[in-house]
């Protein structure tokens, strides 16, 4: 876990009652805090969020805390935890869903100032839907901008077959994508929505719909 100020010093008075949740290690007090945390976006609480995550870590049932925590992590713009979240990431997880989040915070925190690919170009060849998905809907929440080439990049990735288990099912790259097409150009976003359009799924019509909002689909 990092090293950073530690929680009294955060404890200002408007937030001593979360402080006290966060270290609780109570699973309900946890998870109704980092979804306060997360829905308000109360920033300044890095060490707080750090050991109670920390903490929930070493429960491995306890995917649902563990997987609040981490968003309430990105959406409360914890980029001291950069650190942590690139090491917890790399841990096996029977909970997939960690994955997703961990990459969408990873990302998500990366391009707070500036635009940053790196970790969404590394997880192209990993093989992890959920990873790649989560480096994907990071982007998305960030609403970076991306270039011609950097959208068929991640448009070849993203319709290997690996990437197109169980698409029903889960949250997928493509899926991601397709959501994320009010930001790109005319032909990039058409070319795509044509290839999600023959693959036959309620999902994609319902989002082809949402696209002429012109709008992100909230996440964190």
């Amino acid at each position: 876990m990092p090293t950073l100020k530690t929680a009294k010093q955060l404890a200002v008075s408007s937030n001593k009652e979360l402080v006290s949740m966060l270290l609780s290690q109570k699973l309900p007090l946890l998870k109704r805090a980092a979804k306060q945390m997360r829905r308000q976006r109360i920033e300044g609480l890095d060490q707080a969020l750090a050991e109670a995550l920390d903490f929930v870590m070493t429960k491995p049932r306890s995917w649902e805390a563990q997987n609040e925590l981490i968003l309430a992590i990105a959406a409360t713009e914890c980029t001291s935890l950069l650190p942590y979240l690139e090491e917890l990431v790399q841990e096996n997880y029977s909970a997939t869903v960690l994955y997703r989040s961990l990459a969408l915070a990873i990302v998500y925190l990366q391009n707070k100032d500036k635009k940053e690919l790196s970790y969404v170009y590394s997880s192209l060849d990993s093989g992890n839907q959920n990873l790649f998905a989560g480096a994907l809907l990071g982007l998305n929440q960030r609403e970076v901008v991306l270039s011609h080439e950097e959208i068929q990049d991640f448009y070849r990735a993203a319709k290997r077959e690996v990437y197109l288990e169980n698409f029903r099912q889960v949250i997928s790259p493509i899926q991601v994508l397709v959501s994320m097409a009010y930001l790109f150009e005319d032909k990039d976003r058409q070319e795509l929505i044509s290839y999600c359009q023959e693959l036959n799924s309620a999902f994609f019509s319902s989002i082809n719909t949402n696209l002429n909002k012109n709008k992100k689909n909230p996440y964190l």
